[in-house]
């Protein structure tokens, strides 16, 4: 597992159920669903191209690759 929470990003094995209690960062509420990307969203990723996320049909959450990083 890699946990960056300066970022709010993890890499995880498997998804936690908040209602289990902590997630990996912390307490957290909502249902806990996973969200799936296709091979086509992925590779808009790594084509500099941006993901708009819709969260519980309450927020917006856009995922970006971080061309950048070293890891």
């Amino acid at each position: 597992m890699s946990v960056d929470r300066e970022r709010g990003v993890a890499i995880v094995n498997e998804a936690l159920d908040p209602g289990d209690g902590d997630t990996v960062f912390g307490q957290r509420w909502g249902n806990g669903d996973r969200i799936k990307i296709t091979a086509k969203e992925l590779s808009a990723l790594t084509e500099g191209k941006i993901l708009a996320v819709d969260v519980e049909g309450e927020y917006v959450v856009y995922l970006q690759l971080d061309e950048g990083s070293e890891d």
